[in-house]
């Protein structure tokens, strides 16, 4: 029986130390969007009727490398009050965006739950500001990476707390009516709830189920290196003989981290001039 805990990374190399420095974890808190309505209770409301536009309070991020060797340390956060515009306008996030697209454009891989939301909000809002898209980068959702996996809920609050034993900072509608006033404590206050969204739930939380994704984890394996690595930890695999396809009759190599039982095979069959150079796939992915 192997451990299924929260995996331990190899940085044995200066390639997965860059590697993971590459890789953030991302979480964002958006504004209430003001509408005028005629009564109370379930309503179509028509972009007609919107008194102002949503924006983004505040963000917090941190890299795979910082979060795992300095844990909560790691955590960047930054909020529309930590502005000189926050005096004119609480809401205008102009700075927020220009430091969080620079961040965006170093990044290779971003990690978050439910990534549709936050990627689709700061690629809008950048949209928006008539700016251009960062440089691409790949995008690994903690929510659909999960599909395969049943729990009684997947929302990131019921999985720390099912997985990890930690939860959410607790915070109700006030905390985001008080940030449109421009309460500077209220802003204080999401930032922190926003940060506990990072190292204590969503980085824990893909730590605790990385080695069931699919094939779609975060690929720490080293194309440079002539070692054979795990996509999931970085570290090297061992030949653990063969694959059959008997359907077909081809036979492909088959390799394992011994820590954490993780199988993969290669992708192409022994007889191919492609075999054995590190070009694996989870076993069943």
């Amino acid at each position: 029986m192997k451990p299924t805990g929260p995996i331990k990374l190899s940085l044995r190399t200066e390639y997965m130390k860059e590697r993971l420095k590459k890789v953030i974890f991302l979480d964002i808190e958006t504004s209430l969007i003001t509408a005028r309505v005629f009564r109370t209770g379930k309503q179509n409301i028509n972009a007609s009727q919107f008194v102002s536009q949503g924006r983004i309070l505040t963000v917090a991020y941190g890299t795979m490398y910082d979060l795992y060797t300095k844990g909560e340390a790691g955590v960047v956060g930054v909020s529309n009050h930590h502005f000189p515009t926050f005096k004119k306008d609480p809401l205008d996030d102009t700075e927020l965006l220009k430091k969080i697209w620079q961040v965006l454009d170093e990044t290779d891989v971003l990690v978050a739950h439910n990534s549709k939301f936050d990627v689709s909000w700061l690629l809008g809002r950048f949209a928006q500001m008539g700016w251009p898209e960062p440089s691409p980068f790949s995008i690994v959702c903690t929510y659909q990476s999960l599909y395969n996996l049943r729990f009684d809920s997947k929302k990131l609050q019921e999985l720390s707390k099912t997985l990890i034993g930690t939860e959410k900072i607790s915070t109700d509608f006030n905390l985001w009516m008080r940030c449109s006033l421009g309460d500077k404590k209220a802003f204080e206050e999401m930032l922190a709830y926003n940060i506990g969204d990072i190292y204590e739930t969503l980085y824990k939380v893909y730590m605790r189920t990385c080695q069931y994704y699919p094939d779609r984890c975060v690929d720490l394996s080293n194309p440079y290196s002539t070692d054979i690595q795990c996509k999931v930890t970085g570290e090297q695999l061992v030949v653990n003989g063969h694959y059959h396809k008997r359907n077909i009759g081809l036979k492909y190599r088959r390799y394992l981290n011994e820590t954490y039982g993780i199988h993969y095979v290669d992708r192409y069959n022994v007889n191919s001039g492609k075999a054995f150079i590190g070009l694996i796939k989870k076993l069943g992915a």
